[in-house]
């Protein structure tokens, strides 16, 4: 019976010390500002899973890019760092854990935008994932 109760109290304990927050979070996007006539333009996400369920980031869109891509940025076998589209597995997100979109790792591809992206801007994005769903996000359009 003792123990018993001392593994309760052991769950109940770790339970209460949960980092989780119950919901899928974009903690960070932004856009850097494009030249004129781009043929592309790149976003960044940080993707926080505050959920008690694996996830994984199905798609982004946005109605200021005419196609939306999910790239990882790869070195090949001759040194050359190469874009290619973003397998599956790369763009799963554990329960209580992050997916982290950078420069020079896992970004959104914006192909063809109609117009350049300009610094102050704010690019409307819908983020969908396969067990949270879909989430707005203001993306600001800034330099860092």
């Amino acid at each position: 019976m003792r123990l018993r109760i001392v593994i309760i109290v052991a769950a109940l304990a770790v339970a209460s010390c949960s980092n989780l927050s119950g919901v899928v979070e974009i903690t960070d996007s932004w856009a850097p500002t494009t030249p004129p006539r781009a043929q592309a333009a790149v976003i960044y996400l940080t993707i926080d899973n505050g959920t008690e369920v694996d996830d994984r980031l199905v798609s982004v869109s946005s109605d200021r890019c005419n196609t939306i891509e999910l790239h990882a940025t790869q070195i090949d076998e001759e040194r050359i760092m190469r874009m290619r589209l973003a397998e599956p597995e790369l763009l799963e997100i554990g329960s209580g854990e992050s997916l982290e979109m950078v420069p020079g790792g896992l970004h959104v591809m914006c192909i063809n935008p109609p117009t350049p992206f300009a610094a102050g801007e704010v690019l409307d994005l819908t983020v969908t994932f396969a067990q949270a769903g879909s989430i707005e996000v203001a993306t600001p359009i800034e330099n860092r």
